[in-house]
């Protein structure tokens, strides 16, 4: 059985294509990634711009002749952060159906959550292990815990590298005053909300408890630190980074143009002016939980699509 996943993210939309095997693992069929930026200027305006639905459309519209082609027999399509708040969001998913067939989904952040663990669990052996995953999008960052197999927590957040980097980076490279503002705002976000602290504070989070990371930002970092020139999938899924090697990594950003950062390994095109807000993000959060290293998932929320589709079609 072939299924698809189908993530529209605010800075990225990404495809999966997976094929069942009767125990429930899967094999990539197709996989693609493209930075669309579908939720510039959303946190600003309320709405979404004709350009970026445009520029969203025409990968959407590759994907589905992608399903087409390989006969998919089910496609699970999920939008997040950006849709959710933008005034138009409807209409921009009624242009999707139309115009590719598409029936999408406007899922909560912590149905998003939910979804990333599912896809974290299908790359990483966590069964058993008490695990706190960290999600950071282009509008919103999603935390979640598990353990001993169950959800004790889950949380959506206004964490986002587009939302951020729009609102306080305005200089290339970031000013001093600018960077102090973003870690104002990140902290703010995590102090206003009362279940962080009451998490961080109860003694709620397990000794020893692993903490994920998962998403575009989270893999370069973790592909920065590699020096990698050509992104590889299986030396981002499970990699180690520690709280210092983000801090290092983050100092060494800050003080690059979007130029300079594009040109670093590591740095896909679409992601140079994003990575400063995402890295000061991992880290503040890191800090916060007190956290001295991050696993690395190279899986997220379209992995998860997959493997909850795969997952209702069977109880049918």
């Amino acid at each position: 059985m072939k299924l698809a996943g189908i993530d529209i993210g605010t800075n990225t939309l990404r495809l999966l294509i997976a094929e069942f095997s009767a125990d429930g693992k899967y094999r990539t069929v197709e996989s693609g990634r493209n930075i669309t930026r579908l939720g510039e200027g959303v946190s600003f305006a309320g709405r979404l711009k004709d350009e970026a639905m445009d520029r969203a459309l025409c990968v959407l519209k590759g994907y589905a002749d992608k399903c087409s082609e390989i006969h998919v027999g089910g496609i699970y399509a999920v939008a997040t952060s950006a849709v959710r708040e933008a005034a138009n969001g409807r209409e921009f998913l009624s242009r999707v159906k139309d115009e590719t067939g598409i029936e999408v989904k406007v899922i909560s952040g912590e149905e998003e959550a939910r979804l990333s663990m599912l896809g974290v669990s299908s790359a990483l052996e966590i069964s058993g292990h008490d695990v706190l995953m960290m999600d950071i999008g282009g509008g919103s960052t999603e935390l979640i815990m598990v353990s001993k197999g169950n959800i004790e927590f889950r949380k959506s957040t206004d964490i986002g590298v587009v939302r951020f980097s729009e609102k306080y980076i305005k200089s290339d490279p970031p000013q001093r005053k600018e960077m102090d503002l973003l870690e104002m705002a990140i902290l703010d976000h995590l102090q206003r909300e009362g279940c962080f602290i009451g998490l961080k504070e109860s003694g709620r989070i397990p000794a020893g408890i692993q903490f994920i990371g998962t998403a575009g930002t989270v893999t370069t970092l973790a592909a920065i630190d590699q020096m990698m020139q050509v992104y590889e999938p299986e030396k981002i899924n499970g990699y180690m980074i520690s709280r210092g090697g983000v801090y290092n990594i983050l100092i060494m950003l800050a003080g690059m143009t979007n130029k300079e950062r594009m040109n670093l390994p590591g740095v896909e095109e679409g992601r140079e002016d994003l990575i400063v807000a995402g890295a000061l993000a991992a880290y503040k959060v890191m800090e916060w939980f007190g956290f001295d290293e991050m696993t690395v998932s190279d899986a997220g929320l379209r992995e998860g699509l997959v493997a909850d589709l795969y997952n209702r079609l069977k109880v049918k």
